[in-house]
């Protein structure tokens, strides 16, 4: 009996104890490190994380829009996306990364505890989150957000005003690059505590803040980028990319595209338009095609209609109009999806075309056309990268600075861009331990490639220079959808790109759905429609598609 009273009054202390760790769990997550007591380095490594996190998110958005990636989860522009494909993105900045990166810089700025590096590196990953938030939403939650019981449906900002404050934020993180800092070493994923390296992407960055900006602020954004052009990422020893690893399992540390297609998994298709362009555009293949793709199967002549939903030399739609390929991008492997293909998945696992050696870390092609289906034995195992912002970058926004502003040399950094885009990513070839050099292009592949781009600029019209600039720069981009998504809206180029497989494709996202969750969770939140352009987009309605 004197047991039973016992367990009696033990049973009301668990049932107190348990309501305060619950109430507790609305006040802080006891599981989480308090920022007060986080060892600086372990924050900025986890920003660091959630910055490539964040970037993965919206480079696959826009890759898929322009045809790099290919857009295979809808027909159309309307149905490709909806409200809540960009739940992810939006947690990922808002209840991770912006209110990490605003702790790192109260204290990296506090003068008792200042650590210049940690602060400038912080404003510019947040200036680079704020530029693309409003680059692919228009107007967000800013000033108010973040503030979570105390205001639960912060208001939008002004696009203009965040694009502003991000100005801001790159300047303060140059200057933050000027002060001397603790050497951070290891503890700096992307540039290993070196100053120097984060100073010349900051001004990068602000190219990146001035070019995208150039049809509502064209003065200025002469000014600027000239006095920004000798200092920017012009070689391939300060891109800016985050380097994956080979681990696969506790924790996976590969490429996410190498998971996607050299597992068991039949794998993400590739786009066809993309794949078509380097292989046959031009009239000869690329130098950088091997690199880029790995075919599985090199002979797609004898598919039936059980593989393959439809023909290569049938049935082409009457609005491919242009050059480009239809069903698949040729016959000789390149096996993907043509824009806006939606159609069910067929048992073509072991015949689809893969993510190659760059940027994915996975197989060189020379012709073996074998499954990749090999538990992530393959290639360079998952070493790849994700290219943020690479020196080709630079070249192809000064080109395209000098072509609409007057400032620069169009056509040398024309070349030079193409050049170092080669040079990055032939250097690849060697991290397959199958590398076979005898299908690697030659100097004179080169030469002859260059050749060919510079006669084509040398006699087109002024309009034409600029598309061939944003044509080399899509093919140079191949794993960043960012800077290709917002180029395409600011010059309409490329030109001639595969239309969607539906006749009636739908709007052009010009800007995309807000997310579900904001605008379900937040009273002064409503939907938009994919026509608003962002405020630098003052092209015609309906110029691209």
């Amino acid at each position: 009996m004197k047991l039973i009273y016992k367990y009696l009054l033990i049973i009301p202390v668990f049932f107190i104890a348990s309501c305060e760790l619950t109430n507790l769990d609305y006040l802080e997550n006891p599981n989480a490190v308090a920022p007060e007591n986080a060892e600086l380095s372990l924050f900025f490594n986890n920003v660091q994380l959630g910055f490539r996190n964040f970037y993965n998110g919206i480079s696959g958005v826009g890759a898929r829009a322009i045809r790099m990636e290919s857009m295979d989860s809808g027909d159309t522009y309307n149905n490709a996306w909806g409200p809540g494909s960009f739940n992810g993105v939006w947690y990922n900045a808002y209840a991770s990364l912006i209110p990490d990166l605003d702790q790192i810089i109260s204290i990296a700025d506090d003068p008792d505890t200042a650590i210049p590096i940690y602060a400038g590196a912080s404003k510019i990953m947040k200036a680079y989150v704020l530029m693309s938030l409003v680059d692919f939403f228009g107007d967000v939650p800013y000033s108010e957000a973040g503030q979570g019981v105390v205001l639960k449906s912060p208001g939008a900002d002004d696009q203009k005003v965040i694009y502003a404050e991000a100005l801001s934020l790159i300047n303060a993180a140059i200057a933050d690059f000027g002060k001397s800092s603790p050497n951070i070493g290891s503890k700096d994923i992307y540039y290993g505590g070196n100053s120097a390296k984060w100073l010349k992407f900051a001004n990068t960055v602000k190219l990146k803040y001035y070019i995208t900006t150039r049809l509502v602020n064209a003065g200025e954004s002469a000014t600027a980028i000239a006095a920004l052009a000798p200092n920017v990422i012009l070689s391939a020893a300060d891109d800016f990319v985050f380097q994956y690893g080979t681990n696969r399992n506790n924790p996976n540390s590969r490429h996410p595209w190498y998971n996607s297609h050299y597992e068991v998994g039949g794998g993400a298709y590739l786009s066809n338009y993309y794949m078509w362009t380097l292989l046959d555009s031009k009239g000869s293949p690329d130098p950088r095609l091997r690199y880029y793709f790995f075919r599985q199967d090199c002979d797609t002549t004898n598919e039936d209609d059980f593989t393959l939903d439809c023909k290569p030399e049938l049935n082409r739609p009457l609005h491919f109009t242009g050059p480009y390929s239809w069903c698949v991008a040729s016959t000789t492997g390149y096996w993907g999806r043509d824009h806006g293909n939606n159609d069910g998945t067929p048992p073509d696992g072991d015949k689809k075309t893969c993510f190659g050696v760059y940027p994915a870390g996975g197989r060189f092609d020379g012709d073996d056309c074998v499954s990749t289906k090999n538990s992530g034995k393959d290639g360079a195992q998952g070493a790849g990268i994700l290219p943020i912002m690479m020196s080709s970058f630079s070249h192809f926004m000064l080109a395209e600075a000098a072509l609409t502003l007057n400032v620069g040399d169009a056509k040398d950094n024309l070349e030079k861009g193409i050049r170092a885009s080669m040079s990055k990513v032939l250097g690849f070839g060697a991290m397959d331990p199958a590398f076979d050099s005898s299908f690697a292009p030659t100097a004179d592949d080169i030469e002859a490639y260059v050749g060919t781009v510079l006669g084509a600029f040398d006699a087109a019209s002024a309009s034409g220079k600029l598309d061939i600039v944003m044509k080399e720069y899509h093919l140079a981009a191949w794993g960043n959808g960012v800077e290709g998504y917002n180029g395409y809206r600011r010059t309409g180029f490329p030109s001639e790109m595969q239309p969607t497989r539906e006749p009636a494709s739908g709007d052009f996202p010009r800007l995309m759905f807000y997310p579900a969750d904001y605008v379900n969770l937040n009273a002064n939140a409503s939907q938009r429609v994919i026509t608003e352009q962002v405020f630098w987009d003052t092209n015609p309605a309906g110029f691209i598609n």
